[in-house]
Order: C-alpha cells, then sequence, then structure tokens
C-alpha cells in the first residue's frame, strides 16, 4: 500500500499516470487566466502543476494548497530549487475551509483530489467563494469520483453551473479520467 503523504512515494505511483492530466489541467488554466491573473491549485500534492504553470506563464501568480505538511514542505523545495519561489506560493489547508478571502483567484483547477474532499458539498462551496466573479475552476479526477456531489453542490449556489469537460489523452479521449468546469452563469 502506497503512502501518499510522502511525496517520493506519491510521485513514484502516480507521476507518469497523471503527467497527461496535470498537462492537460495546466492548458486549460493557462488559457483561462487572464494576464497577471492568479491561479490556485487544490490538492497540490508536491506541486508539480505549480510549476508547470508558473513556468507556462511567467505573468501569473500560482497558489497551492494541501492538506498533507510534507507535501506542502516538498513542493516549496521544489519551486524554490525552480527560481519560482517568489511568484508561487503553497499553504498547508483544507479544502472544505480555504485560508484565502474571497474573490481571490481567477481561476482554480484541482487534479485527483476532489475524492478526498470531505465534506464534498463545503469544498465546492469554498472553490466559489475564492473565485472572483469572472473566474472559472476545472476539477479533475476518477471517473468514479463523486462527480454527482459536485454537480448538486454548484446547483444548490445561484448563479453558478457544472458543465462536464472533454478529458484528452494523447490522442484521443480518457477513459480513465473526466472534469468539469464551474463557472458563473451568463446571460
Amino acid at each position: 500500500m502506497v503512502d501518499y503523504t510522502v511525496p517520493a512515494a506519491y510521485q513514484r505511483s502516480t507521476g507518469r499516470f497523471f503527467t497527461v492530466l496535470q498537462w492537460r489541467a495546466a492548458q486549460r488554466a493557462s488559457r483561462d487566466a487572464p494576464q497577471g491573473g492568479r491561479v490556485l491549485d487544490v490538492g497540490s500534492g508536491p506541486g508539480a502543476l505549480v510549476r508547470t504553470l508558473a513556468r507556462r506563464r511567467p505573468d501569473l501568480r500560482v497558489d497551492g494548497l494541501d492538506v498533507t505538511p510534507q507535501m506542502v514542505a516538498h513542493a516549496r523545495g521544489v519551486l524554490a530549487r525552480a527560481g519560482l519561489a517568489g511568484r508561487t506560493a503553497v499553504t498547508v489547508g483544507d479544502a472544505a475551509a480555504m485560508p484565502f478571502a474571497d474573490a481571490s483567484f481567477d481561476v482554480v483547477v484541482s487534479t485527483m483530489s476532489f475524492h478526498h474532499w470531505s465534506p464534498l458539498a463545503t469544498a465546492v462551496r469554498e472553490v466559489l467563494r475564492v473565485l472572483r466573479p469572472t473566474g472559472t475552476a476545472y476539477l479533475y479526477d476518477v471517473g468514479v469520483a463523486p462527480f454527482d456531489g459536485v454537480r448538486a453542490a454548484v446547483d444548490d449556489v445561484p448563479g453558478w453551473t457544472c458543465e462536464r469537460v472533454l478529458v484528452r489523452g494523447l490522442a484521443l479521449p480518457s477513459v480513465l479520467y473526466r472534469g468539469v468546469r464551474l463557472r458563473r452563469v451568463t446571460s
């Protein structure tokens, strides 16, 4: 059994499987973030997506949030060694009680994390709370993750919508992963 609180064990067991998913997440977040915007990765683990986003878009401020102190310490080291510490921050915290002000982020992204969020509805409301009015969230996970719970939580917050997004593999749609986009309803 893999101990997912240990960064090296996590990376050995998931690195190859999540690479394409994280690349797609970075692609969408980079596309949607405005110039000089701010992005949050919830469940950032060892910081790979935070690093990818910060490298891809040098104008962005990229934050990570993870419940595991060992992962946060590891991610901070990775980002410092990459010379990205000035534009990134990784914080220990729970998705259901985020330590960020309302409307702090232009994009929130999460890969392979929300099946751990508890209570799920509270965490989804927190994602919506920290998004700016024009913001977008992308939540990606395995196909059996509680996507219906995400949709129900979004439906309970007036003015927001939850839409399925296609998760492509290298060439074809993924059979392993699913994704949703959360955004304000526009008239």
